[in-house]
């Protein structure tokens, strides 16, 4: 799993992926990114009246609906999407900032390109720790926390990243989705993606890939030590 970029069929493979390593013992880099397009969204808004109409209504349009653990909004996937997620165990020192501080980091140090950080009104699953380039949201993040005993904490950091591709279908996607549960407006033109921004980076999703999984590596490898050593 410690690879750069793998490329899965649909969602739920990437998804699986993503659940083995938060179940794994030492430290994951997981960088993943679909075939097929889809739309991902937390597991909670199932409680929201009028969930399973808007399910069956989003899989009519071509986008079928996928949950996942972490928190947030809905999101489309799909070709030019890519996910990053990071897994490792830390202690109860290690807070949600951390985690959401650690995985931007990584980001920003893969492609130095004047990010800034904050949340983007009308975008899909907005907050305060999204990553814009020159106004617009390209990264989004998500997390989840478990209590593994002994003091010690199993984290999972997830970043998705727009990476290329086009972003008005998705972004409708997400905004239909959104009208069958009276949630509020998407906005195409709040996103948009790394190639855009930089077009002179080349193979974008493979060269992002591959700086990612290297930095990651030794970014986690450093928090947890650092931890360790705060704690003792």
């Amino acid at each position: 799993m410690n690879a750069p970029l793998e490329y899965v069929e649909g969602v739920a493979e990437g998804l699986a992926l993503e659940a083995a390593a938060f179940t794994a013992q030492g430290p994951v880099t997981c960088l993943w990114s679909p075939r097929r397009r889809a739309l991902v969204c937390p597991a909670n808004l199932r409680r929201r009246p009028g969930f399973d109409v808007a399910k069956r209504n989003s899989a009519t349009r071509g986008w079928p609906l996928y949950l996942r653990p972490t928190g947030g909004g809905a999101v489309p996937q799909g070709p030019g999407v890519m996910n990053l997620a990071l897994a490792f165990t830390t202690d109860r020192t290690f807070t949600i900032e951390d985690g959401y501080r650690l995985i931007t980091q990584i980001i920003q140090d893969a492609i130095p390109a004047g990010w800034t950080t904050g949340a983007t009104p009308n975008s899909f699953c907005d907050g305060t720790w999204n990553l814009s380039l020159k106004g617009r949201k390209v990264v989004g993040t998500a997390q989840r926390i478990r209590p593994v005993g002994n003091g010690q904490r199993r984290i999972l950091a997830h970043a998705l990243i727009l990476v290329e591709g086009d972003l008005a279908a998705g972004a409708a996607a997400v905004d239909a989705f959104h009208r069958d549960l009276s949630l509020g407006p998407i906005d195409e033109n709040v996103h948009t993606t790394l190639d855009r921004v930089i077009p002179s980076l080349r193979d974008p999703m493979n060269t992002l890939a591959v700086s990612l999984n290297e930095i990651a590596q030794r970014d986690i490898g450093r928090a947890t030590q650092h931890l360790g050593r705060r704690a003792a």
